[in-house]
């Protein structure tokens, strides 16, 4: 017998995620933030033959999309209503393997989020901390979040599509719980916090401290690769990481517009019968 679904379920339905038994062990977990080398990071690691490298863009590039798994588990760790850093602390190597089960690598948020997490169920895996000076991250990051978050579309379509009101779950449970509620009051303590959690959580042998512009050098001697020929590929500069963000959500957009203007058609004639009737009645 299934369980039974909660409102919210029921209101916003998502298929099932497909199991992700793991057939390889987990590698390599890159758990520097976002706008701090990434995506170029995640490049590389596939370069050196690491077979899917998670990255945040698979949440939204995985069909079904993977919003919901991600903030249920963000409501655990930092609790439902996110006032808490506390949560629970006994999410599991297989919690998450029912999402990176096919993965060798990680970078990028969620998982940056999940760092301590991470670090604890796969002890066998390689720990990068890419990072940047503090100061460019914070305008990297705020200019590609802070807008994304005043729009129109985080605040009203989410309510009227499954995925996009999961997406807005993530972020308020996991993102910006991570920032204890504000990036931008908060964004460069708790960057430099989590660099130092990382540092003093991990033991020399199994931290690299790298950045982008140390190359290919320092990060194929950590993991015991041979040096490419080819150049250390680039990232994503703040316009394509939108772009590429945009046309992943543009199709679950579309519906949610839909599904608005049903509701405000309905709305109105709704509107419109009853004060005729008020009328009538006058």
């Amino acid at each position: 017998m299934g369980t039974i679904p909660t409102l919210e379920e029921w209101l916003y339905p998502v298929a099932p995620a497909p199991a992700r038994p793991r057939t390889k062990p987990m590698q390599v977990l890159a758990l520097g933030m976002s706008r701090s080398g990434t995506e170029s990071l995640r490049r590389a690691l596939i370069t050196l033959g690491y077979d899917h490298v998670y990255h945040g863009f698979d949440m939204s590039e995985s069909r079904p999309m993977q919003w919901k798994q991600w903030a249920l588990l963000g409501r655990r760790k930092f609790g439902l209503t996110g006032t808490s850093h506390k949560g629970d602390p006994q999410i599991s190597r297989e919690d998450f393997d029912q999402i990176l089960g096919h993965s060798e690598a990680v970078t990028d948020q969620p998982c940056s989020i999940f760092a301590s997490e991470l670090i604890k169920a796969y002890p066998e895996a390689k720990v990068i901390l890419n990072h940047r000076d503090v100061e460019p991250w914070y305008e990297s990051i705020t200019a590609l979040i802070l807008p994304q978050a005043r729009g129109f579309w985080y605040h009203v379509l989410p309510w009227f599509q499954a995925d996009m009101y999961w997406a807005v779950q993530y972020t308020v449970h996991c993102f910006n719980m991570h920032f204890y509620g504000s990036l931008e009051r908060n964004g460069k303590w708790v960057y430099e916090q989590h660099s130092a959690m990382i540092r003093g959580s991990v033991e020399p042998e199994r931290l690299l401290v790298w950045r982008v512009q140390d190359g290919w050098e320092p990060l194929c001697r950590f993991l015991d690769k041979p040096i490419p020929a080819e150049e250390f590929p680039a990232g994503n500069t703040l316009d394509t990481t939108n772009q590429r963000y945009d046309k992943n959500m543009v199709s679950v957009a579309i519906i949610a517009v839909r599904n608005f203007a049903i509701f405000a058609v309905l709305t109105g004639i709704g509107i419109a019968y009853f004060a005729g009737l008020l009328r009538r009645s006058a």
